[in-house]
């Protein structure tokens, strides 16, 4: 996806977790790298919970979650 932040607004709140921010866009081009990222987010999720990082393991359910909803969005109907 890319981002559709104008320059003028300033820096970003969200820097470094675009998929969670508003001005996200993405669309059936970058399915791909989306199921490919949340792949890697299945995976450190899952590393997270064998440590024991329960907070770690949390943000990348949540990033996953919002995964899930961008693909389901992004697929052509």
């Amino acid at each position: 996806g890319y981002c559709l932040r104008a320059p003028a607004q300033g820096s970003c709140p969200y820097a470094n977790i675009c998929e969670h921010c508003p001005s996200f866009h993405t669309d059936a081009t970058h399915l791909g790298i989306l199921a490919a990222q949340r792949l890697d987010a299945q995976d450190l999720a899952t590393d997270a919970e064998q440590r024991g990082w329960i907070d770690e393991a949390d943000r990348h359910r949540k990033l996953i979650a919002r995964l899930d909803t961008l693909i389901a969005q992004s697929a052509p109907a």
